[in-house]
């Protein structure tokens, strides 16, 4: 077996996905040629540190990842994409980045969404992605540092994914970047960070921008970047507890078609078909043709058209139901490249500073320092489907006892999907349609 085989072979069987988005199964995106392998580590958003704290702390894995990466995907260069605010992780991997070859950095102005693929690539190589396209297309593989800190885990240390590192922030006593078991229960975080200040809030799990709401019963997933405590009266919050058929009725009677939300929307900024005021018209007055509106599945779901509006109005949310509805129906928008990008872009880039103002977080956003701690966890709740692809199938039972990193589910045979690791010793307490819970006795 050549040494890509047994790369993809090793991140495959250790269950990695991607450490800061959706998901996607990491071997996938081995499994293909490129030109250069890019370290995502924009972390564009606000109060999140899990990814500077990771940098800070395993400079080395994190260069090692990327390194391993190339090999599998044989590119001839390597790239850590992050703010150049990040001066800390500036400097601790300026010591030892020349130790490896054909890595540099590259530094990352200060502005939202400077982590969608999209923009990263353009940001990073001037290239421009196809809408609905891929960084393959361009020559190019994405994957978070965290991931990468996983790949070489997994391929250095046969370690499989059983722990991950997040931040907790917010209105919290104590914010936090702390690395945990998968499974502890989002209660056990908020206690480690000495519980909320607030007495109203929601809580996050990931950005105050993108993150879903969640509850305190739910666990950390290999998805969770943060859990973040959100207090009442914030923009995430309002948002979040807005129903969509409210928010539909508001964009009958109040949207003016203003077109701020597409003037700047970080998609059509990068010449996209995606116009969300025209989306929103339609809309507002009926469910319509899916064809009319198949534009949405251009739509990043960065959420910045709701900070633009002027009437309060979400977009993104609009968006994010009707490509729902349009993946049930099984249509696509079509691989298309990109005519040229708007000579406005560069000017419309929102500053995070401006964000963080709009998001009525400013309060909440100061640097947080990484936990070094071992967390004893006494029970864990590990999802069955937790990433994309479909639900994993059990191999474990209940009143079986396991040891941590022992596999206890994996994906359908020849369907998309990653393995999954017990997270701590213990027995399987319980399973469910969604979960496997594991106690220590």
């Amino acid at each position: 077996m050549d040494v890509s085989k047994e790369i993809i072979e090793a991140v495959k069987d250790a269950g990695i996905v991607g450490a800061g988005g959706a998901g996607f199964p990491a071997h996938i995106k081995l499994n293909a040629k490129c030109e250069v392998v890019i370290a995502n580590m924009a972390e564009c958003e606000p109060l999140l540190f899990t990814n500077q704290a990771l940098v800070e702390h395993h400079p080395d894995e994190v260069l090692q990842g990327l390194q391993i990466a190339m090999q599998a995907t044989g590119a001839k260069k390597g790239v850590i994409a992050m703010k150049k605010k990040y001066e800390a992780c500036k400097k601790a991997l300026e010591g030892k980045v020349g130790g490896y070859e054909n890595i540099v950095i590259h530094e990352l102005g200060d502005f939202y969404p400077a982590g969608d693929e999209h923009v990263m690539i353009k940001e990073v190589l001037k290239r421009t992605m196809p809408m609905s396209g891929i960084p393959a297309d361009v020559g190019a593989v994405v994957h978070n540092v965290e991931t990468l800190y996983n790949i070489k885990k997994a391929y250095c240390d046969k370690k499989p994914v059983t722990e991950k590192f997040v931040t907790v922030a917010g209105a919290v006593r104590h914010p936090l970047v702390v690395k945990v078991p998968i499974g502890l229960r989002f209660a056990e975080l908020l206690d480690l960070a000495g519980g909320p200040t607030v007495k109203n809030y929601i809580l996050v799990d990931g950005g105050p921008m993108m993150g879903n709401e969640v509850d305190a019963g739910d666990a950390v997933t290999k998805t969770t970047s943060a859990l973040l405590v959100i207090p009442e009266g914030t923009m995430p919050y309002i948002s979040r507890k807005t129903r969509i058929e409210v928010m539909l009725n508001r964009a009958r009677a109040a949207c003016c078609q203003c077109r701020n939300c597409t003037d700047m929307c970080p998609r059509y900024l990068l010449g996209h078909s995606l116009e969300p005021h025209r989306i929103m018209r339609t809309v507002s007055y009926g469910i319509p043709d899916p064809e009319t509106v198949k534009n949405s599945l251009l739509c990043s779901e960065c959420g910045l058209c709701e900070i633009i509006c002027s009437m309060g109005l979400s977009p993104r949310r609009i968006n994010s139901k009707l490509k729902r509805l349009l993946q049930e129906k099984k249509i696509r928008f079509p691989k298309m490249n990109v005519e040229r990008e708007r000579f406005e872009r560069e000017s419309r880039k929102y500053p995070t500073k401006k964000l963080i103002a709009r998001l009525g977080l400013y309060d909440y956003s100061h640097p947080i320092d990484y936990a070094d701690i071992k967390i004893d966890a006494k029970e864990v709740k590990l999802m069955l489907r937790q990433y994309a692809g479909l639900k994993l199938l059990p191999l474990v039972k209940e009143k079986d006892e396991v040891k941590a990193g022992e596999l206890i589910a994996k994906a359908p045979e020849g369907k998309p999907g990653v393995n999954l690791h017990a997270s701590i010793d213990g027995i399987v307490a319980s399973i469910d349609e969604t979960s496997v819970v594991i106690r220590r006795e």
